[in-house]
């Protein structure tokens, strides 16, 4: 197996594939820049660079000022948990038209499974969802960031909503809230 699994998401364009060493090398000679974000495959989500220098194996000093940056990590994270969802989610460039299903949601953006790669990293599209646990479907617009081709993991859209309505952004909460509630039940049952 190629051991090139990296991607990086800079100056709004997707590079990639690299292996660590050739990620390890661009971190070194500041050729990425600390706004980046990267993308492992297996993994759902784009992260921000500094939260992937443990696992590229980039020393703790070349991060600049450690603590701001472990702050800005779980300031990140707290500012955009998920919840698993499943449903319909239909996208769509007023030209060409994917269906595809929800995997999970966040107040930032939300990620689609599908096979149909017909959509560019950086378009905007509509997304029209329907998803379990939620009142009423939602239209809003987004921005693909990034496209997993690999099918070993979720195939599908990265994306990351422009705008969403408040009442939506209540809804997405609510189900986040829910879930984490279960996962704490599950747990304390576990002990």
């Amino acid at each position: 197996m190629s051991d090139q699994i990296w991607y990086v998401y800079q100056n709004g364009q997707q590079l990639g594939p690299f292996a660590v060493l050739q990620l390890k090398q661009m971190i070194d000679s500041k050729m990425i820049p600390q706004d980046a974000y990267l993308f492992k495959v297996g993994w759902k989500d784009w992260r921000p660079i500094e939260e992937t220098y443990p696992e590229l194996g980039v020393a703790s000093a070349a991060m600049p000022d450690g603590q701001a940056v472990l702050k800005t990590i779980a300031e990140r994270r707290d500012a955009a948990p998920r919840a698993t969802i499943s449903g319909r989610v239909v996208v769509h460039n007023n030209s060409q038209m994917v269906i595809g299903s929800g995997v999970n949601i966040s107040a930032t953006g939300m990620f689609v499974e599908t096979t149909d790669q017909i959509f560019a990293v950086g378009e905007r599209l509509k997304l029209s969802v329907r998803v379990e646990g939620f009142a009423r479907p939602f239209n809003v617009l987004a921005q693909v960031v990034r496209y997993n081709g690999d099918p070993k993991f979720p195939v599908g859209y990265g994306l990351r909503f422009d705008e969403i309505d408040q009442s939506v952004a209540a809804e997405i909460q609510a189900a986040i809230d829910r879930q984490n509630r279960s996962q704490a039940v599950t747990q304390q049952a576990a002990k």
